[in-house]
């Protein structure tokens, strides 16, 4: 039995047929005895300080909320016997448990390190996994709460805090330790099991640094940092911080749940200890695959977070509005790109409110198809989504009102790798041999997912110029077969690879599905898979350990892979730091790897193999990263950057640094970039709000020629490649039509064409059966196929 204080004047010796045989503590909500049941049984009992009144139907609602702690599975839990009433004071009998604070040990030994931090973080995560399974809320997760025995962690006190906070039964004040509290505690929102997951990221980061995160001084200065702050968390050890980074998340949607926690966790275990590809999970359990418990019961509701994500329009709030009492936020440090809390815009919102988002993969030959980073939607005036005169604009970055942050009409966002899709019915016009400018190194191991086209893979090789004819001739010609249908709402990204040496097209969007199809039949190639259920922005393929991997990214910021061999989850990474809005994949120093960015403005790179950061998080933009692509100049690998400051920059990736100065002059944000070629030198290719293209060079950071006009709107995306030593470029607006260009020459090929109703919001240049397809995807659901037509006289 755990080491007990004396009883002072006043504390009972029995509570009902227990026994009180000393005290354990005393807190804020009572205090806890040590107890023996009637069968002699060692039992804790805690006595609230909080009294109900002489109404039975208050002390039967908090009997039952108490009551309802007895279904959580006795996983690292403290079990709860009962409840009980003693006058008008209520008390809860629970297991005596054998052991120490987490508080207490931090305190008198120091910090967790090593073993016993990882233990603490799977026992941790167990236990609310458990408790949020019995659809119960703890609210007052936090070192004292985490009891260290013999046989590890126990969690304690849980069901206690909502029967605390039911409004109408007790007068208690507000239930949970400031230090430990999420933003949507300390504004007084409902609270769910997100707002646990907050309190558990801000425990382990007390347990491996002897303070929590937010500090533990004034008041009002904790409450600020825990409203405004991003915190540091730089001191956990590499397995542990990205699952802590990702529940530290101002926006309750945006933290992982316990049991999506869990499996990261048992997944870092797995890579340190066998080092196996992905797969080689611990404890024989599928890598990173949601925890199955059967069907949940009814969870507490979780904070009220605004419309139904599968609004296409919808206001969002980012950071809280505090209580005139709190704090407010003169100058507080504004994260960059809505990074305060709210529900995660979708897309990156621009100057106008517009959304976007794309993925993009490496460069690949044009053997297999060439993929265009990903954009977001346009702003047509039939569709509300794109429809910038009937809803306010604003740059999401830095819209903040003391602790509230606005971002206004959340629009639709796109981003977008490249599709190697189908080409069904005969090309009337005999078609050259197709090389995109997104080539992906074969010994690289992963092939192009058909991102931005030129956005991915080494430098592009130099071209030889086109004949006269063939200048004047190639165009966008007929659509290919009918659409590709099957999403039930906006598709913004389309990706390529290859399964079992068919080519296969990748595609999704906001209806939160990851469809694959069959390029050379336009087939879909089995049911949906669910990419997360909420919107997905970005999707790449990649080739991993003789796999075909596709990896998503969106609204959560959760990176999810997927193995499209047998259509099950491949692994789950928990981005931190907001929406996932782009994915670009490649190899640095020949590790498969995948480049995230989005609303933090970070480049994030993480290792295919071991799902696991390499190096920590850096900043490409105090604004939003809209798209990303890969490629190599000069023998290092770069990534592309189209933020929403209306700059673009490249970055060298093993450096960690900018590969020359940013690339100015779009008047507004760039929400689109590509590397391809003009004559023999490398060039990277801009597209943005202005519907202004314009072509850089990467070692100036000078323009290359003048801009290329004639979208009259958003150019969200981009796609590049070769067509018989014609060097082209194709672009999406939303103004919903694509358009080729000779992108040595400057000039268009052909007209517009109108793809898509409501705006496109990808293009692709991919190959199919050695024949050049253009894909573009749209708002209005559909992936449509285009030909390219080429004349034999083309040399």
């Amino acid at each position: 039995m755990p080491q007990t204080q004396p009883l002072q004047p006043g504390d009972p010796e029995a509570l009902g047929s227990f026994r009180i045989v000393g005290r354990l503590g005393e807190g804020a909500q009572g205090v806890v005895y040590a107890a023996t049941a009637a069968d002699g049984s060692a039992v804790a009992i805690k006595l609230l300080h909080s009294r109900l009144g002489e109404d039975r139907v208050e002390a039967e609602r908090f009997l039952r909320e108490v009551a309802a702690a007895r279904r959580v599975a006795q996983f690292c839990t403290a079990q709860v016997l009962g409840a009980h009433m003693e006058g008008s004071r209520p008390y809860i009998v629970s297991e005596l448990v054998d052991g120490v604070s987490l508080q207490r040990i931090v305190m008198d030994q120091g910090p967790r390190t090593g073993g016993s931090l990882y233990r603490l973080a799977v026992g941790t995560v167990t236990a609310l996994a458990a408790i949020h399974r019995a659809g119960i809320v703890h609210r007052d997760f936090k070192p004292s709460n985490v009891l260290l025995g013999q046989d590890g962690p126990r969690v304690i006190d849980f069901g206690i805090a909502r029967a605390l906070d039911s409004g109408v039964t007790l007068s208690s004040g507000v239930v949970g330790t400031p230090a430990y509290m999420s933003p949507e505690q300390v504004a007084a929102h409902r609270v769910g099991p997100p707002s646990d997951m907050f309190s558990w990221a801000v425990t382990m980061t007390f347990a491996a640094t002897g303070r929590p995160v937010f500090g533990f001084d004034s008041l009002p200065a904790v409450i600020y940092r825990v409203m405004n702050e991003i915190p540091d968390v730089s001191r956990l050890p590499d397995r542990l911080r990205p699952i802590v980074e990702a529940c530290l998340a101002k926006k309750p949607e945006q933290r992982p749940t316990a049991a999506e926690a869990l499996f990261s966790l048992l997944d870092h275990q797995s890579d340190e200890s066998d080092q196996e590809p992905i797969g080689a999970d611990a404890l024989g359990l599928p890598a990173a695959s949601p925890i199955s418990l059967g069907a949940p019961p009814p969870a507490p509701p979780p904070a009220k977070t605004g419309p139904d994500p599968d609004e296409l329009e919808r206001s969002l709030t980012h950071g809280w509005q505090v209580a005139a009492a709190l704090p407010q936020a003169p100058a507080a440090p504004v994260r960059p790109a809505a990074a305060v809390s709210g529900k995660p815009a979708a897309p990156p919102v621009h100057e106008d409110g517009m959304a976007v988002t794309k993925a993009v993969t490496q460069q690949e030959s044009f053997v297999a198809p060439a993929p265009p980073s990903p954009p977001p939607p346009g702003d047509q005036r039939p569709d509300a989504l794109f429809s910038e005169e009937d809803r306010p604009r604003k740059n999401r970055t830095g819209i903040v009102t003391g602790a509230l942050i606005a971002a206004l009409a959340l629009a639709a966002t796109a981003l977008f790798v490249v599709p190697a899709l189908l080409g069904k019915n005969s090309r009337q016009q005999p078609v050259a041999q197709v090389t995109s400018s997104a080539t992906l190194a074969a010994s690289a191991g992963v092939p192009s997912s058909g991102a931005s086209p030129a956005a991915t893979g080494p430098s592009p090789a130099p071209t030889t110029s086109a004949s006269p004819a063939a200048q004047m001739l190639v165009t966008i010609g007929a659509e290919i077969g009918s659409p590709l249908k099957g999403h039930s709402k906006a598709v913004y990204s389309v990706a390529s690879g290859t399964l079992k040496g068919d080519p296969i097209v990748a595609s999704t969007g906001l209806d939160g599905r990851l469809r694959i199809w069959a390029a050379g039949s336009g087939k879909s190639s089995g049911k949906p898979i669910n990419a997360g259920g909420g919107e997905v922005y970005a999707v790449a393929t990649a080739q991993v350990g003789g796999r075909t991997l596709a990896i998503t990214g969106g609204y959560d910021g959760v990176l999810r892979l997927f193995d499209l061999s047998s259509r099950k989850s491949a692994g789950t990474i928990f981005n931190g730091g907001g929406a996932v809005y782009t994915v670009a994949v490649g190899t640095l120093n020949g590790t498969p790897v995948a480049v995230t960015g989005g609303e933090d403005g970070r480049i994030r790179i993480w290792n295919l193999k071991t799902r696991r950061m390499i190096g920590s998080p850096f900043r490409a933009t105090r604004s939003v990263i809209n798209w990303l692509a890969f490629s190599t100049l000069d023998g290092r690998e770069v990534v592309a950057v189209a933020a929403g400051d209306g700059t673009a920059r490249v970055w060298d990736l093993g450096k960690r640094k900018a590969y020359g100065k940013p690339y100015k002059g779009h008047k507004k944000g760039v929400y689109s970039v590509a590397f391809g070629t003009r004559g023999d030198r490398a060039v990277v290719i801009s597209g943005g709000k202005d519907s202004k293209i314009r072509v850089w060079d990467p070692k100036t950071a000078k323009p290359v020629g003048s801009a290329l006009t004639g979208h009259h709107g958003n150019v969200y995306s981009l796609a590049s490649g070769t067509v018989g030593g014609l060097s082209i470029l194709v672009s999406g607006s939303t103004d919903g039509t694509i358009r080729l260009w000779d992108a040595d020459a400057g000039k268009a090929l052909g007209k517009a064409v109108k793809a898509h109703k409501g705006g496109v919001l990808s293009v692709a240049i991919v190959s199919v059966d050695s024949d050049p397809v253009i894909v573009s995807a749209g708002k209005d659901h559909k992936v449509k196929l285009w030909r390219v037509v080429v004349p034999v006289t083309a040399s």
